[in-house]
């Protein structure tokens, strides 16, 4: 009878955001049968968290907000390390992969131990100093590990021209399930009808509030949308894009989008308002794998995306990519598939779902993970790890 080993994921945290819904989709189709699979949060569990107990793998959280338990924290993981004996630890952002190690050190254990990148990198000039203080610490380290982990090529590149290094460094992209991001006309009438869209073009963003995330060029591209289709609608979602937010909301103000702007905040049904937009943009500044852009191609709607991370080769010929911090790019290209006939921008849509289908379903990327995991299983039990 086969045993499930025991497999180790250390995350910085589990609140919402792309690599901790990411993780959160591993573990639901992770073959028991092969893995069992815990969890370890540098904070609390978040909202991530319970989800990940539902599914009843065991999250332990950390909690390291205070200094006293920063500082026993290695310690405290490295007995859980020692009690299952893990054949496999996998790191999880900077902070998780920096704290898996010294777990993993302390314990004295022979577990495979690899690193997760989940982030873009553009310079240590756009981060905080402690981040950059543990970034270094994680390329120093890379080639110590028995495997390196990046979510995009974009990322790849990068992190290996900063220093990271190592024999075992594979990218491995996010995946989306398809039976909840797929055309939904039906949801698409009932929300378009609760938030009195009728039958008016709609554009929306969906992501949190955020410099690198570009709302103001998004708003200035959607002023420049206006005056050539006065009747676009725009419609934003993500954590803190609400009314409240007196910046968000002056700069709606000045732009003259009051009534053209809906600002719906944090919202649990992403995939049935994909289905609201006629087209979906991201207009980031910065970013590795944006998970929005999948969501909204799978559920066929086009995309107007910056040309950053892997943007441009995910969108591929089913959107349009523009420079970032360009309004003007951004607002020709919203007006341009805005302009293409029903049956156009129809196809383009469906276009967009097939690329999605054959690449990133996420049945088949967690297959890759679980080759992946196998693999240092394969090298522990070989005696090179």
């Amino acid at each position: 009878m086969q045993v499930a080993k025991p497999v180790l994921f250390v995350t910085t945290t589990l609140g919402t955001g792309g690599a901790e819904q990411m993780l959160f989709k591993i573990l639901q189709r992770l073959d028991r049968r092969r893995f069992a699979p815990v969890v370890v949060s540098l904070l609390d569990g978040g909202t991530v968290g319970t989800r990940i107990e539902a599914l009843g793998v065991p999250v332990v959280c950390l909690r390291m907000d205070r200094w006293h338990r920063i500082v026993v924290a290695p310690f405290v993981l490295a007995r859980l390390i020692r009690r299952h004996r893990f054949a496999v630890i996998q790191g999880w952002m900077y902070h998780g992969n920096l704290l898996a190690w010294a777990g993993r050190w302390l314990a004295g254990s022979k577990a495979s131990l690899s690193f997760g990148i989940r982030q873009s990198f553009y310079g240590l000039a756009r981060e905080r100093f402690n981040t950059r203080w543990v970034m270094r610490m994680n390329a120093w380290l890379s080639g110590r590990m028995q495997g390196c982990l990046f979510n995009s090529r974009f990322s790849l590149k990068t992190h290996g021209d900063f220093g990271f290094w190592g024999r075992n460094m594979q990218v491995i992209p996010n995946g989306f399930d398809l039976n909840i991001y797929m055309p939904l006309p039906e949801r698409r009438a009932a929300l378009r009808a609760e938030l009195e869209l009728g039958g008016e073009p709609v554009v929306g963003m969906v992501a949190r509030f955020h410099p690198m995330k570009g709302h103001h060029d998004f708003l200035e591209a959607a002023a420049m949308v206006r005056r050539a289709l006065p009747q676009v609608k725009f419609l934003l979602v993500g954590t803190g894009v609400t009314e409240s937010n007196k910046q968000l909301a002056a700069w709606v103000e000045e732009l003259g989008l009051k009534n053209a702007v809906l600002l719906m905040g944090e919202r649990t049904d992403i995939a049935d308002l994909n289905n609201v937009f006629d087209i979906a943009c991201l207009a980031s500044w910065a970013e590795a794998f944006p998970n929005v852009v999948g969501e909204a191609m799978a559920c066929g709607i086009p995309c107007v995306s910056t040309d950053v991370g892997d943007c441009a080769d995910i969108v591929g010929r089913a959107g349009r990519i523009v420079p970032p911090g360009d309004p003007t790019s951004l607002a020709a290209a919203v007006l341009e598939l805005l302009n293409l006939d029903r049956q156009e921008r129809q196809d383009l849509g469906r276009a967009a779902r097939c690329s999605i289908v054959e690449r990133f379903d996420m049945r088949g990327i967690t297959r890759q993970y679980e080759r992946y995991f196998h693999s240092l299983i394969d090298c522990s039990d070989s005696g090179q790890g």
